[in-house]
């Protein structure tokens, strides 16, 4: 009578946990290859502050696989250009960042510096979440990289060229370090995007023509027939909320020409205050009328800027 063997299976059984193994290096290997965007993305940007094209506010951000915004509101760059990249995690055809917006003020060098100087106010700065659709499973670093670049400026782009007309000249020249009112702390200078103009030399000419024709009392002589310009309406400015949670006061000086009827234009920032209050004084003083100068009892526009002050004070 003969013996029947189970030689072969029993070897199958040993080699199982070797499979097995192999099996999940093989895994392993394909799910790193499909995390090293992550990880590379995680190196390039995370904790990183850059700064946010078109300064849109709100607490959550989306955007299409073009870098295109979805319905976005465009907010103040002293209170919603900034943000502090915490987390990046792909998923799902997702790229989704976790941020902190961090406010620019001046500080006590009288420089523009972020309000949250530190980790421990960073973590109070208000949260933002960003959502971006991805083109397609496990994209290329530069995939993400000229998306994200759609979305943050980068080296090649010019923060000075971005923000509103009122802003001009004061921000190219603090950039270039011609106008002491607007320079920037040197941590700046490691952001993308924030190079010194390099057209700044005009805009500063301009400037100092602008600080010298300033509105002169002698112009407008007691006798003289001549009077200049002056306030007949008045809004109160309102407070921005970052400022008012900070606490955050100050006075914001605007330079404008008023026109034959009274009317403010050309209105821009010679001495700025940050964390949005200089953008509610320009609102404030657009609504602002004024008894235009007069010249032998004769309406006139006014052949000077004149300087106003907006103060801010919670208490």
């Amino acid at each position: 009578m003969r013996r029947l063997t189970t030689r072969r299976p029993l070897l199958l059984l040993r080699e199982l946990p070797l499979l097995a193994l192999m099996g999940l290096l093989v895994i392993a290997s394909i799910s790193a290859a499909a995390n090293e965007p992550e990880h590379r993305l995680r190196d390039q940007y995370q904790g990183k502050v850059f700064v946010l094209r078109g300064f849109y506010t709100g607490d959550r951000l989306r955007y299409d696989s073009a870098g295109a915004p979805g319905d976005a509101r465009s907010g103040d760059w002293t209170t919603d250009g900034f943000v502090l990249l915490s987390d990046i995690h792909i998923s799902d055809l997702r790229l989704r960042i976790k941020a902190k917006r961090l406010s620019i003020g001046l500080g006590q060098k009288g420089t523009f510096e972020f309000l949250a100087d530190n980790p421990k106010a960073q973590k109070k700065a208000p949260p933002l979440q960003i959502e971006v659709e991805l083109p397609q499973m496990n994209p290329s670093v530069a995939q993400v990289d000229a998306i994200l670049s759609k979305i943050f400026l980068a080296a090649q782009d010019s923060f000075a060229e971005l923000v509103p007309d009122y802003w001009k000249p004061c921000i190219p020249d603090g950039l270039s370090g011609k106008v002491s009112k607007c320079f920037f702390s040197p941590e700046f200078s490691a952001i993308p995007g924030f190079a010194s103009p390099a057209s700044s030399e005009s805009a500063s000419d301009q400037t100092g023509a602008r600080d010298q024709n300033v509105l002169r009392q002698a112009d407008y002589r007691r006798g003289s027939g001549n009077s200049p310009p002056r306030i007949i309406l008045q809004h109160e400015p309102e407070f921005s909320d970052p400022a008012r949670l900070a606490k955050y006061q100050g006075t914001v000086t605007l330079g404008l020409v008023i026109s034959q009827e009274g009317l403010p234009t050309n209105i821009h920032i010679l001495s700025p205050l940050g964390c949005g209050l200089d953008a509610k004084a320009v609102q404030a003083v657009e609504g602002w009328r004024f008894k235009p100068a007069e010249k032998q009892g004769q309406p006139m526009a006014a052949e000077a800027e004149i300087a106003v002050e907006v103060d801010f004070h919670l208490y």
